[in-house]
């Protein structure tokens, strides 16, 4: 088994593609499984992937599935999930990069914290060559106190890349990124809030957000709005059937208020 799994949609992210495994291929952990998922794009994302595979020798440890059709991260991120065989999941979007240490750092974190979730911050990179310092929240490593699980619900941030993920506990509640294509990535980030036990974190910049005009985050949709409803109502279908919603329930309007009619009013505004 491996120590860590890390899962990567692929879609229309060839430029970007080597820098990505180069990264990886580096990481001072070395026992890493790595899934990617092809979501059929329309470049050749996934024949680079094959011949950087067959290139550096990595077929025993590097995988590549696929989406039946063109499905979004959310689902191709899913389809990991089920296929990851590590002691903890992490996601990496393949037009990002990851500092050497990173998966070392967050294993070693998690470990010592019998931690569901370790983070470290990231470095967002512009497309002029200017950095910028992006953290989580600061919580800092323990025991999830009711109080604090208030504190993350109300003012957490969707950086789930710059996180481990105990593969065991994902499975034990189900937590899984709902079908949308928008907001998926929030709603996934509450789910593991409402029900983490131990939380590891650093604030060392370990992970590059890579800041580009293609990156579906930053265009606007019509599908947008509805999206982010769907993803939302999901997160509010999971506390509840958890028996969570009595408990988080002003919390949980607040986050649906906010990320699912707000939200969307906003990106339409600009």
């Amino acid at each position: 088994m491996p120590v860590i799994s890390i899962i990567i949609p692929v879609y229309n992210v060839a430029p970007y593609m080597e820098r990505c495994m180069d990264s990886i291929v580096h990481q001072t952990l070395q026992d890493i499984e790595v899934i990617f998922v092809d979501d059929h794009g329309k470049d050749d994302s996934i024949a680079l992937v094959q011949r950087y595979i067959q290139a550096h020798r990595l077929s025993k440890t590097w995988h590549i599935i696929a989406t039946p059709t063109n499905s979004g991260p959310g689902i191709a991120r899913n389809m990991g999930i089920e296929q990851a065989s590590g002691q903890y999941i992490a996601f990496c979007d393949a037009d990002d990069w990851v500092e050497p240490t990173m998966y070392e750092q967050l294993y070693d974190l998690a470990q010592n914290q019998n931690a569901d979730i370790s983070s470290a911050a990231a470095i967002l990179d512009y497309p002029d060559g200017s950095h910028r310092l992006m953290l989580n929240p600061e919580v800092g490593s323990g025991e999830v106190s009711l109080e604090l699980r208030r504190y993350l619900l109300s003012h957490f941030v969707s950086n789930f890349t710059t996180m481990l993920f105990r593969r065991e506990w994902l499975n034990q509640y189900s937590i899984r990124f709902p079908q949308a294509r928008s907001g998926e990535d929030s709603s996934f980030m509450g789910q593991c809030y409402l029900v983490a036990q131990h939380i590891a974190q650093t604030n060392q910049a370990l992970y590059h957000y890579v800041i580009h005009e293609d990156s579906i985050s930053h265009r606007t949709h019509v599908w947008r709005g509805k999206d982010k409803r769907k993803a939302f109502g999901a997160l509010i279908d999971f506390a509840k059937l958890n028996g969570l919603w009595p408990t988080f329930r002003k919390e949980l309007i607040f986050i649906y208020i906010k990320k699912a009619l707000l939200t969307p009013i906003k990106e339409w505004i600009h």
